[in-house]
């Protein structure tokens, strides 16, 4: 089930996570395993994996790929999706990012999600050309502080409310998402 969540200037797309997504997510998950460089020793890769299967929900029309350039391959584009999780509903000046060592993947278009930690629901946040990234996004520092937040690697960041929006209408994010 897909519905629009406001917050200030940003639309983000609510997915309600079923159990289907979760035994998906979970099974791709355990077969990853612990990958080089995990900021949570692998403890990630269950909401990694469930960004993909909300984005999946989204957009029917794509399909998992999962490589280590993009996840998902949707009308013609690679597709990286980067989550993260959280106990709270996203808020526009919250950030997403790259890590500056997974900065160099071979992706068309970086989704960033957040999956709510008890996984039932997440948001798709928002969506950005991985050129438009390179060239927009900011570096922090490992340790550099975003509120109560330190990064917990040296990484490249934008706020959600810079990124292009999932608008109200599926139909045309469908058609306005992967220009």
């Amino acid at each position: 089930m897909l519905t629009f969540t406001l917050g200030g200037s940003m639309h983000a797309l609510e997915v309600a996570i079923t159990p289907e997504m979760l035994v998906r997510a979970a099974k791709k998950a355990e077969e990853l395993g612990v990958i080089k460089n995990s900021i949570l020793k692998g403890k990630g890769a269950l909401a990694g994996f469930l960004g993909e299967e909300m984005f999946l929900e989204a957009f029917p029309q794509a399909v998992s790929s999962n490589t280590f350039d993009h996840d998902i391959i949707c009308d013609g584009y690679r597709v990286e999706v980067k989550s993260v999780q959280t106990t709270v509903v996203p808020k526009p000046y919250f950030h997403c990012h790259v890590a500056a060592y997974n900065n160099s993947q071979n992706a068309d278009i970086y989704v960033f999600t957040r999956v709510h930690t008890d996984f039932e629901r997440g948001w798709l946040m928002g969506w950005i050309k991985c050129d438009d990234w390179k060239s927009l996004a900011r570096f922090a520092a490992k340790g550099e502080k975003d509120g109560p937040w330190a990064y917990p690697c040296d990484c490249y960041n934008l706020r959600y409310s810079e990124l292009e929006p999932f608008t109200k209408n599926c139909d045309r994010a469908k058609k306005v998402i992967l220009k």
